[in-house]
């Protein structure tokens, strides 16, 4: 019995103590921060959720302020509102409205316990590293040197060298973001000491000599109209897109992938195409002389063809069968790199001249001949319309003919003056264009349209006498 007393007496004493001690606290009124809670360095007691928020973006906008980096004798000025710096002020304003308002009563009494001495939140800032390694690249460039990836030189004479890679000398951009946060967390004004790490290149001059590109083992060129400008433009933008492409034993390389849609926003223009065995007009005329030249330098280089398809007629600036045409996700043109080095594309396109050239390892070089002829010929047939548009009597060439062709090809390959394989190249079918002739059927008085290409007095007998027949 005198036990159970002194518990409840106990138990009583320790309720008077907590009213006591909460009696010492202010509640605070509802939908108010409770007094003695900061935000850092902000009072934030007594106030509403709105007053709260003005004030966390004001301490915000406090950090944006431009702060000082040192790197031995020199200083720069970071203009820290360029990097998106900021906080989450509607999460630290919740935070604070939530103090001794949330969780269990022994929860909410410690928390308003700590308020009355005093809490301080310490806010989560953050930043984009990337606009900071910008700001940093352009106020400090004087200290900084970017590493430099080896890569191939070409020289004028087709040899091949190596420009060597080197490390470079970067700020630890990591390093700075934390010690940024921290020197505004404590208000320091003190400058930040900038740390610099050294870089390796992305691609080293040990790892560009194992790719073996040591020589040139194919060239092609082909020619066209420079003043034909969207043509020619056209095939200056699918050039530039092949140009230093490397190739990895093995790889298979798409025409159509590496040079993308060809579309105005890639920068294509209008130019003629070939479309139904006729030339129109078509957004990109011209990229098929560069997957033509490619296919041809493939060949002299002794690559594998993966796939390849002829245009619908033959084409002038390159030899009968030995043509490639593309559309992207139609017809491609592909290639493989069948050997065990690393393949190097270099276009080059001046004046009216484009060249294609493959370099690789030495040890894959040969001696090549391209042969291709015509094996079958395609005559065309006159096909007769009879057009009420027309004067009787008169005949218009709506459509002129042209032969076709089957072409083949084959590639010779040599070593040390010796024949080493002969193989038969993709065949190439260009097929007939029928010349269409309009007969004139209209009776007399009747309205007509003017004829625009008549048909030569000879070839009106011709056709008459087939009539007749």
């Amino acid at each position: 019995m005198k036990k159970t007393k002194y518990i409840a007496l106990s138990l009583g004493l320790l309720l008077i103590a907590v009213v006591y001690l909460a009696s010492q606290m202010s509640f605070g009124a509802t939908g108010k921060i409770l007094p003695g809670v900061y935000l850092l360095n902000i009072d934030l007691s007594g106030l509403n959720e709105e007053q709260a928020l003005a004030a966390a973006k004001r301490l915000e906008q406090s950090f944006q302020q431009p702060i000082m980096v040192t790197y031995r004798d020199y200083s720069w000025s970071l203009p820290l509102n360029r990097v998106d710096l900021r906080i989450d002020c509607e999460k630290e304003v919740q935070r604070a409205m939530q103090i001794g308002r949330t969780g269990s009563l022994w929860q909410r009494y410690q928390e308003r316990r700590q308020a009355h001495e005093g809490l301080r939140l310490i806010p989560v800032i953050f930043l984009d590293i990337r606009l900071l390694e910008q700001v940093v690249s352009e106020a400090a460039e004087v200290i900084m040197l970017p590493p430099k990836d080896a890569g191939l030189i070409i020289n004028a004479d087709n040899t091949v060298e190596i420009s060597p890679g080197s490390s470079g000398r970067l700020v630890e951009i990591g390093q700075l973001e934390q010690d940024i946060k921290q020197a505004l967390l404590t208000n320091s004004k003190k400058p930040i000491e900038l740390k610099l790490i050294e870089v390796p290149p992305a691609r080293t001059t040990e790892s560009v000599k194992a790719m073996g590109v040591d020589t040139l083992l194919g060239s092609y060129s082909t020619e066209f109209d420079p003043n034909k400008v969207n043509r020619a433009y056209n095939v200056s933008v699918a050039a530039a897109a092949i140009d230093g492409l490397i190739v990895s034993p093995q790889e298979v390389i798409s025409f159509n992938e590496v040079v993308g849609p060809r579309s105005t926003e890639a920068g294509y223009k209008n130019a003629p195409i070939i479309v139904n065995n006729e030339l129109v007009d078509g957004l990109g005329g011209g990229v098929c002389q560069v997957s033509t030249t490619l296919y041809n330098a493939v060949l002299l280089a002794n690559l594998e063809v993966v796939e390849r398809t002829n245009h619908s007629i033959p084409i002038p600036y390159v030899p009968i069968g030995r043509d490639a045409t593309v559309v992207f996700d139609a017809i491609d043109f592909k290639f493989k790199n069948n050997t065990d080095h690393w393949l190097y594309i270099q276009s080059i396109v001046r004046g009216g001249r484009l060249t294609v050239k493959i370099f690789g390892n030495s040890k894959y070089k040969r001696d090549v001949i391209i042969r291709s002829w015509v094996d079958e010929t395609y005559h065309p047939e006159t096909v007769v319309e009879k057009d009420y548009g027309i004067k009787m009597g008169e005949w218009v060439v709506k459509q002129k003919g042209a032969q076709g062709y089957k072409a083949v090809a084959e590639r010779i390959v040599m070593q040390d003056g010796k024949v080493i394989k002969v193989e038969k190249l993709p065949t190439s079918i260009y097929k007939a264009r029928n010349q269409i002739i309009s007969q004139g059927m209209a009776p007399p008085g009747s309205i007509l349209k003017t004829p625009e290409v008549p048909v030569e007095k000879e070839l009106i007998e011709e056709l008459s006498s087939e009539e007749d027949g």
